[in-house]
């Protein structure tokens, strides 16, 4: 296809004859089989088409600027034309693009993006579809009784595929299931802003994407003409909605409005994706263990850091979190109010049991269900009002409240009745739910309890009643100020000077006394005493777990912890404000330094008087993966974390406490994620996850992997699976041999990774020179500031921005920096720390680094040096940043050349054919926007330069860059 493309495009002299059909269509390859290649065109070809004609109607002269530029992007990317040919089709490329007006260049990338998002949507449809034939290949699936073992699909990565793998080793059945139902995956959703798309556009998509399955689903005879003409329309109008919306946020959301945005997937898929997928577990477990799955196990629950985590984000205060905890309560209250609504008229039964008749209202009643569901509902409503109130008093602006929510009933959105109370905690709900469950099964109507009440009773085991609990970060460093404050009050001076251990003494004898530090009446008083509005605000955010419902906060995640006394800290404050019940206390080691002195931390800490009793010998540690390889490059850091955690174990049970670690992965693999998450998970040190895995998702990854119920089941099925196996696998643990030239490597790598983010000073004029970097803050896409400390460099720049910047330069630099220089020895014998030999074996015999050369191959797999340099071509004007570009684009190729030697690929990733068809499919798209990008970019920086910042051509301009971010990151489907 792309070498007729060319071939076309040549004989016309380079210059294509425009048409509008043209425009819009993907370049389909590779080993699909014929059936799913034509249904991925044609959903591609047809989506694409209902754009062309929306776009012919309100842009008529877009469709063939796109096409102009398509074609030499298509040549370029043709494997089977000359260079030469290529070289002018990308120069003819880059012409056509600086000849555009910046309104065309605004409405192209608009176009293009728009385009990548259908492109997208059809992508997932043709992955769900793969899928789907899954679930017939089950060679029992024919199962007896009510269970069926084809419930998820036969693969290993499935519950379904891990189950059979396990039993086939021989593992009692009765094993697993007591395994499997007492594990438990957390996912967290963060705040990161790296979403580019705005929550009314992923709502758009996500109905095109249902639409899709519906037109999909009408073609096997049964529908009528008019209910096809129907369902096209529908997405005629959903695309034609797209086109009208502003795609762009034009301000800065509010921590409110974030958390109510991203937690958006929890109303529209995980609140029936996670019955969905606990149903089809429960039949799973059924079919091949014989037991069912507890309705009280909870393998899968949520939590999140939007409007807790106020890590160098001085928006989010003790007001905002209290804002969103009542936010969000009043949300959750509301769905359990719908699903209570439609329980209240299923269950009219009126046998029940005496535990049954015990619950208020229900003696004497002759359909106690029914008024035990009413009892839930008053009081459900009452939550309601509660959270209302709550919200008042805290001045909350309309726009930041949830938005009611449709109820099938008008009498459930009636005042609550003057006697019935707030439900604040999850046992009233959970106790007279489970009551009535236990009492229809005796009662002999099984059939009727397994229905609606257990998709009710499980979503509270995952949800609770603050949909996900929020877990509070902070900087180490704002609770030790904190702290001297409390000690400047109570008349004790120096603690910021002391050391350590005297710390440590001070914090231990304080939390042993039994008495607080202030005196009664002085929490209260503390801006009169002289606590600092710095301070004030942290010893506030204390106060909170004192003052909030039970079970409206998580953990408390200390950020740059690096002693014990971060910790103990943490602890007193919680005390000072009078907290009956402690969140427990997470320090997160983010730096080199601080993993590789974790170990000592942990046993400095568990070796502390009182600590143990306090924490009842369990601690939860949490891992930083993006800001670690920031600071000492991939291979560097991600050794750090491995070692760091072997050794947190080892001296976890040498103390004996139960650890759990919590990975700040991120979700995207810029930032230590991992699309292959089962093969990943099982990828961590022996002993590290033991039944409990808890990961941070964020960003445009919460939108891909939890945003519709299909891909939401299939990611909760991933990680069950992956925790489940990791609890049977012994994996093969590393020789000496490897661990020795994994430290010699790590230590190449992050020499050299140092010396040219920190050592060289060419390298930050550099860095905002040829990336976006600067330009990303007007995004708006978080609440918090792109830095911790607004007046640093790259060393004060979150690891977002930094991850993103280059990954829209197709450098991709923060994945492979630094790796190349320790693999140098699998190119040449001596050059490098390690031989190839030694690699070789490393990579085929130990998962965790033959996972590592993986994901870093993937990531190469979606960088493009061309693209990159013409970046440094059009925006770098300075000789020597032009040599330090050039060095670092070499660079990239000697680690290319060093993975494929170990990997034994011919390309990156190439044994992943999907990820390498969804590249090529797309890839002249992409870099007709990356073109259009770097015109925008030096235009818009030419104008900066002469002052000319104001206008229509710049207002369009900006807007032409911003678009092109959000294209290019939609078409690579992640920012980094």
């Amino acid at each position: 296809m792309l070498a007729r493309a060319g071939a076309l495009w040549l004989r016309r002299g380079g210059r294509p004859t425009p048409t509008t059909r043209s425009a819009f269509s993907l370049v389909v390859e590779g080993d699909l089989d014929n059936t799913r290649a034509t249904k991925f065109s044609e959903d591609v070809h047809f989506l694409g088409g209902i754009l062309g004609d929306v776009l012919e109607k309100q842009k008529p002269g877009i469709l063939p600027a796109v096409t102009r530029l398509r074609e030499p992007a298509l040549v370029w990317r043709d494997s089977g034309i000359e260079q030469a040919e290529k070289e002018r089709a990308f120069k003819e490329l880059c012409k056509d693009v600086s000849r555009m007006s910046p309104e065309m260049l605004r409405d192209v990338t608009r176009a293009c993006g728009h385009f990548l998002a259908l492109a997208n949507i059809a992508e997932s449809r043709d992955a769900t579809r793969t899928l789907r034939q899954l679930y017939f290949t089950e060679e029992d699936s024919s199962s007896s009784g009510k269970f069926a073992s084809d419930a998820l699909p036969a693969k290993i990565d499935s519950c379904a595929g891990t189950l059979d793998a396990i039993l086939k080793e021989g593992v009692p059945p009765a094993k697993i299931f007591q395994i499997l139902t007492q594990q438990r995956v957390e996912i967290v959703f963060t705040a990161h802003p790296t979403e580019v798309n705005r929550m009314e556009h992923l709502s758009k998509h996500r109905y095109v994407s249902e639409l899709l399955a519906k037109r999909e689903a009408m073609q096997g005879g049964t529908a009528t003409t008019f209910e096809k003409m129907q369902n096209e329309r529908a997405i005629r109008r959903a695309v034609s909605a797209m086109w009208g919306s502003d795609v762009l946020r034009r301000s800065k959301p509010t921590p409110q409005v974030e958390a109510q945005e991203g937690l958006a997937v929890v109303q529209t898929s995980l609140w029936d994706a996670v019955p969905g997928f606990l149903r089809r577990l429960d039949s799973v477990l059924g079919a091949k263990c014989q037991q069912r799955l507890p309705l009280d196990a909870t393998p899968m629950v949520f939590a999140s850091w939007m409007g807790g985590d106020r890590d160098g984000n001085p928006n989010v205060t003790s007001k905002i979190t209290r804002e969103v905890v009542a936010m969000q309560r009043r949300q959750a209250a509301l769905l359990y109010l719908r699903e209570l609504n439609a329980l209240r008229v299923e269950l009219s039964v009126h046998e029940c049991t005496q535990a049954v008749r015990a619950l208020p209202g229900a003696e004497g009643a002759s359909e106690p269900y029914k008024v035990v569901v009413q009892g839930l509902i008053a009081r459900l409503r009452a939550t309601v009002a509660w959270a209302e109130a709550e919200l008042q008093k805290l001045g909350a602006p309309a726009d930041s409240r949830p938005l009611a929510l449709m109820i099938s009933s008008s009498e459930v959105v009636l005042r609550a009745p003057e006697s019935a109370k707030p439900m604040l905690a999850v046992e009233d709900l959970t106790a007279p739910l489970q009551a009535m469950h236990e009492s229809l099964v005796a009662c002999g109507y099984e059939e009727l309890a397994d229905g609606a009440l257990v998709d009710l009773i499980r979503r509270v085991g995952a949800f609770g009643l603050q949909f996900a609990p929020l877990d509070l970060r902070q900087e180490s460093t704002r609770h030790a100020r904190a702290v001297d404050a409390l000690c400047k009050i109570a008349g004790v001076h120096g603690y910021l000077s002391w050391t350590e251990n005297d710390k440590v003494d001070f914090l231990t004898k304080e939390l042993s006394s039994g008495r607080p530090l202030l005196r009664r009446g002085a929490w209260e008083r503390l801006g009169e005493l002289g606590a600092q509005p710095e301070e004030l605000e942290v010893l506030q955010t204390a106060a909170l777990v004192a003052e909030l419902p039970q079970g409206s906060l998580g953990a408390y995640v200390i950020s740059q912890a690096t002693a014990a006394s971060d910790v103990l800290a943490v602890e007193l404050l919680m005390a000072e404000a009078g907290a009956v019940r402690p969140l427990r206390v997470a320090p997160l080691f983010e730096t080199l330094d601080d993993l590789n002195n974790a170990p000592a931390t942990l046993r400095q800490l568990f070796t502390t008087p009182g600590y143990a009793e306090r924490a009842g010998r369990k601690q939860e540690v949490m891992v930083g993966y993006s800001d670690s390889a920031k600071d000492a490059g991939r291979i560097a850091a991600m050794w750090a974390q491995y070692e760091s955690q072997e050794k947190m174990l080892e001296v976890a049970r040498e103390c004996g406490f139960e650890i759990s670690f919590f990975h700040g992965k991120g979700g995207t693999v810029g930032r230590g994620g991992n699309p292959e998450v089962y093969k990943a998970i099982l990828a961590h040190p022996q002993g590290t996850i033991d039944g409990r895995f808890r990961v941070t998702e964020q960003g445009e990854m919460i939108s891909r992997n939890f945003g519709d119920i299909e891909s939401a089941e299939r990611s909760m099925d991933i990680f069950t699976a992956a925790v489940l196996r990791d609890q049977f696998l012994q994996r093969p643990q590393p020789t000496q041999e490897w661990r020795n030239a994994m430290a010699a490597m790590s230590n190449v790598s992050c020499d050299f990774y140092r010396s040219v983010v920190r050592g060289e000073p060419k390298f930050v004029p550099y860095f905002r020179s040829a990336t976006p970097e600067l330009e990303l803050g007007s995004l708006n896409v978080g609440s918090r500031p792109a830095k911790r400390n607004p007046k640093g460099g790259v060393e004060s720049l979150r690891a977002i921005p930094w991850i993103f910047a280059w990954a829209q330069t197709r450098l991709n630099l923060p994945a492979w920096l630094g790796i190349g220089k320790a693999l140098e020895g699998a190119l040449e014998k001596g050059s490098g720390p390690v031989d190839r030999e030694t690699l070789v074996a490393m990579y085929k015999e130990w998962p965790w680094f033959h996972t590592t050369v993986d994901l870093i191959e993937m990531l190469m797999a979606k960088s493009d040096r061309t693209i990159a340099a013409h970046y440094d071509e059009r925006l770098v004007a300075d000789k020597d940043l032009l040599e330090l570009g050039a060095l670092l684009r070499k660079r990239f190729e000697v680690t290319e050349q060093s993975l494929l030697t170990i990997s034994g690929h011919k390309a990156p990733a190439d044994d992943y054919p999907d990820l390498q068809r969804s590249l090529k499919a797309r890839a002249h798209y992409i870099d007709v926007l990356n073109v259009i990008q770097v015109e925008a970019l030096a235009r818009l920086r030419a104008a900066e330069a002469a002052g000319a910042t104001s206008g229509f051509d710049y207002n369009t301009l900006r807007d032409a860059l911003l678009l092109t971010i959000n294209g290019i990151a939609t078409g690579m489907r992640n920012s980094g």
